[in-house]
């Protein structure tokens, strides 16, 4: 066999023609060939002289054929003799695993349901809830409550005490009501603090005085003097005027001279007359247009 039908059957023949070509070739038993008289028996390289060029190869080829044949109908025979002398294609790889021993077997476990659905009777759940213990039944009530208390951890897992966290959650609480109330204290004005002191002092006062209120009573005489009707001769001189809320500082100094307006000074006035005399000039026409006039009036009755 050369190395050039091993070449072709490597690289592009298949089936088990090329299998036995491969067999033969792998196992070094090489096939002796007679002579001829063109061509060496043992040549398998190309002539330069050879026109066709695959002339030998393909001769070759064809003397190997006959071999090749051989080769797959003794593989097919062969195949044939052991399929019926087992009388299976399968072969059998390993034994079957042995089954385990009977302590090693699986232990199937049934759970008893507590519950079971539907009505019960009385006597049917206490059969079906669970007994007190021993242990239980010798524990105090407030061992019982102590070992069923909740137990909270904070995210580090340290153990949270309740009654601690509840005293601090009621004192944010109450801080916050008390900021809440200060704010609203300071987004009242003046005039509703002093209405709500005032409202404080005389419900004070009415806790201390007495039920019977006579003509003699100060507090009631001074509040009927002090409200205003349109009809009261008397309310020019007896009724004093209040004025609620605070009151603006005014002039008290030496009297300001006149001016058209009748505007009065402010109260940081030093009396000194800084304007240009205008006013002053105002007045004086107008006495001297009134004196002309009263004149005039005087002379034209004078004859009467």
């Amino acid at each position: 066999m050369s190395s050039m039908q091993a070449y072709l059957a490597a690289k592009y023949m298949s089936g088990p023609k090329a299998d036995a070509i491969l067999a033969k070739t792998s196992s070094g038993k090489k096939k002796k060939r007679k002579a001829t008289g063109s061509t060496p028996a043992s040549s398998s390289m190309i002539k330069d002289d050879d026109i066709a060029g695959w002339g030998i190869a393909l001769q070759e080829l064809d003397d190997d054929d006959g071999a090749a044949d051989a080769v797959v109908a003794e593989d097919r025979g062969f195949k044939k003799r052991q399929r019926r002398d087992q009388g299976s294609g399968w072969a059998t790889v390993r034994e079957p695993t042995p089954p385990p021993p009977e302590d090693e077997q699986p232990q199937v476990v049934e759970e008893s349901t507590l519950f079971k659905g539907g009505l019960l009777t009385s006597a049917q759940l206490k059969k079906t809830l669970p007994k007190k213990t021993v242990q239980n039944a010798e524990m105090t009530k407030e061992e019982i409550e102590a070992a069923q208390e909740t137990i909270y951890r904070d995210a580090s897992g340290r153990k949270v005490d309740m009654a601690v966290e509840r005293a601090e959650a009621a004192r944010r609480k109450r801080e916050k009501e008390e900021k809440e109330a200060a704010k609203m204290e300071w987004g009242k004005g003046l005039v509703q603090k002093d209405e709500a002191e005032q409202r404080r002092k005389d419900h004070e006062a009415m806790r201390a005085a007495p039920f019977a209120r006579t003509k003699e009573d100060v507090v009631m005489n001074e509040a009927l003097k002090a409200e205003e009707r349109w009809n009261d001769p008397a309310a020019a001189f007896l009724t004093k005027k209040r004025i609620k809320g605070p009151r603006k500082p005014e002039y008290a100094g030496p009297p300001p001279p006149p001016n058209r307006f009748a505007i009065k000074p402010g109260y940081r006035w030093d009396g000194v007359d800084r304007g240009n005399g205008f006013e002053k000039k105002f007045f004086q026409k107008q006495n001297e247009r009134k004196r002309r006039g009263a004149e005039g009036h005087d002379w034209s009755v004078e004859d009467m």
